[in-house]
């Protein structure tokens, strides 16, 4: 097998072990359990991209993403719309909110409406 495909298993295999890591998602009780700097990676249908996010008490956020070779402002609103529902809307689309606890570490995961990308969060020290 040549280095080629070899190292495009390995990333997918990386990307769907990562995935599986995660433990259930717990319910977001309130916004303000999300407030705060968060950091990781936005896909989307152009790619993937570094993000940094900076959640309100009320659930408004506003951050930058890094599309080389430079920066965009993005902004929107979390949600929480019912038990175990919450939602997201912005200028990178709508889709829900999922939030992963396990051991002290939390990951922050909004899927976009209809696939096609979304972002996976901590966050920030």
């Amino acid at each position: 097998m040549s280095p080629r495909p070899a190292r495009a298993i390995l990333v997918f295999a990386t990307l769907v072990a990562g995935c599986a890591s995660l433990p259930p998602p717990k319910a977001i009780e309130g916004l303000a359990s999300l407030a705060g700097t968060w950091r990781g990676r936005m896909t989307g249908p152009t790619g993937s991209a570094p993000v940094l996010l900076t959640i309100q008490d009320d659930g408004s956020y506003h951050g930058i993403l890094y599309v080389e070779p430079t920066y965009r402002e993005i902004g929107g609103v979390i949600s929480v719309i019912g038990p175990g529902r919450t939602r997201y809307g912005g200028t990178e689309g709508n889709g829900t909110v999922t939030l992963h606890e396990s051991g002290g570490r939390r990951v922050l995961r909004l899927v976009r409406d209809g696939g096609g990308g979304g972002a996976r969060l901590t966050p920030a020290p």
